[in-house]
């Protein structure tokens, strides 16, 4: 519910075309189709921004465990040779 407000307000403050005027009820069909158009190109718009990040994030993974491996190999070396 929240991200739906937050997105009404953010559609009716950067993108004001089709909000009907006071006192025009027949141009209401006209807004809520636009709000709702409008509503689903920013829904796809935000999960393709979600996607590219998930993925971002998966093709990271071999980097963070590289490191993660290098770590522990020096870690364990200088175990055993301060061990000594």
């Amino acid at each position: 519910m929240k991200l739906f407000t937050y997105s009404a307000l953010g559609i009716a403050l950067f993108l004001p075309w089709g909000i009907a005027p006071q006192g025009d009820i027949a141009a209401l069909p006209l807004a809520l189709a636009a709000i709702v158009a409008k509503l689903a190109v920013g829904g796809a718009a935000l999960s393709f921004m979600e996607v590219v990040s998930a993925k971002v994030r998966l093709f990271r993974v071999p980097e963070f465990l590289g490191t993660a491996f290098l770590l522990g190999v020096l870690g364990m070396l200088i175990h055993f040779l301060l061990e000594g």
